[in-house]
């Protein structure tokens, strides 16, 4: 299975130059815990809702001060449009992330997948290989 299915919704996104206080109004908007930063439609970082306690509210700085480029995670790692979902997997495990973005061959962004995406994706796999067993009554 490609990542394509990941890539049908918009993604959130920020710009390095905005506060991380317009980041993090953007993540309540959306109702999400990080934004993919780009550039001119590529990835160059992520900013998550640990990143913005960690190393701004808990170091007592103005979030309407500081942009998400001092505050984000960069060189987030990515995967391409039609590598397959357990590449994905592999590659989270391996780097130690819970979200990569989802690139086409030019670097630009089209979409996001997550471990809990991944997690739903395959219990519902295992699911319907868990019905189709018991359903079968042998020859």
């Amino acid at each position: 299975m490609s990542l394509e299915r990941f890539c049908r919704k918009p993604v959130a996104t920020a710009l390095a130059a905005q506060t991380v206080r317009e980041a993090a109004d953007k993540m309540r908007e959306r109702h999400v815990g990080a934004l993919i930063v780009i550039e001119q439609d590529r990835p160059i970082g992520m900013l998550t809702d640990r990143d913005i306690v960690c190393r701004v509210v808990a170091n007592g700085r103005d979030p309407s001060a500081v942009t998400v480029e001092t505050t984000m995670t960069g060189e987030v790692a990515t995967i391409r449009t039609d590598q397959a979902i357990e590449e994905a997997a592999f590659l989270m495990r391996q780097k130690g992330v819970r979200r990569l973005p989802i690139v086409d061959h030019e670097g630009n962004l089209r979409g996001v997948v997550s471990l809990d995406d991944l997690h739903v994706l395959l219990a519902a796999e295992l699911m319907q290989t868990a019905e189709a067993v018991r359903v079968n009554k042998g020859p």
